[in-house]
């Protein structure tokens, strides 16, 4: 451990002043030796832990200056959880968030990272990663997830008890939402990703949730016009109309 220069000259005070007072022996009384005694012996501890003490404080400090970390992602869902006014936490920190789907091809089931799912698509989870360091790491700790709907209901709640280990922790539920169809179309639209860790909210994050293309091609033949059976129909409709002006 290097000692800085005025720690060096604060400790070789210390050392003096209890040299004298050892030195001085039964003209300066008990009391005063112990207490000189104690105070060299803090004064040894406040240096050798100052560098730890400094970290926290430098941590502390770019947690609530809100200075921006991880990826974009992680930056906005950090950013809108201090919009509520939450204090981030020292020691670990957000690094990335999203979702990750599932969807059947003709090549098998697939896996993409995606902030726009497709009601088609199979299944969809969340996924985070958390950089921890060495206040907020080797320990465990429950990370919770939340998808909310556009109609602010709670479709996905999941907890895991996790291991934090230092530096990256790449973490997602051990279950997924299933999709393929099964949701109520006043649920289609702008969802959020809510994740929390031993409680606090750590990020929020917003999502879309697509029409399928069959609902796509049902909207659309809502809206034609009555009689129309094909795109071909009201096209050939529509150059006729064109010929009549």
């Amino acid at each position: 451990m290097r000692i800085k220069r005025p720690d060096q000259i604060f400790l070789a005070f210390m050392a003096a002043l209890t040299g004298v007072v050892l030195l001085g022996g039964q003209n300066v009384g008990l009391p005063v030796m112990v207490a000189t005694m104690l105070a060299f012996v803090a004064a040894i501890g406040l240096v050798a832990f100052r560098p730890a003490l400094d970290r926290i404080r430098e941590q502390t400090v770019a947690a609530a200056s809100g200075r921006p970390t991880g990826t974009q992602a992680a930056q906005e869902a950090a950013q809108r959880v201090r919009a509520r006014g939450v204090i981030p936490s020292v020691g670990v920190k957000l690094a990335d968030v999203g979702l990750i789907v599932s969807e059947t091809t003709s090549d098998g089931v697939t896996f993409r990272r995606t902030r726009e799912v497709d009601h088609d698509d199979d299944g969809v989870r969340p996924y985070v990663q958390l950089d921890a360091d060495a206040l907020g790491a080797e320990r465990r700790a429950v990370v919770r997830y939340e998808m909310i709907d556009p109609t602010g209901e709670p479709v996905f709640v999941h907890e895991d008890v996790v291991y934090l280990q230092l530096g990256e922790n790449v973490l997602h539920p051990t279950r997924h939402l299933p999709l393929a169809g099964g949701l109520d179309m006043q649920q289609l639209g702008r969802w959020d990703l809510h994740v929390f860790l031993d409680g606090e909210l750590m990020g929020m994050l917003n999502f879309a949730v697509t029409p399928s293309d069959e609902e796509r091609r049902s909207r659309l033949a809502g809206r034609a016009e009555p009689g129309a059976t094909s795109f071909e129909d009201l096209l050939r409709r529509g150059s006729r109309s064109g010929d009549n002006r």
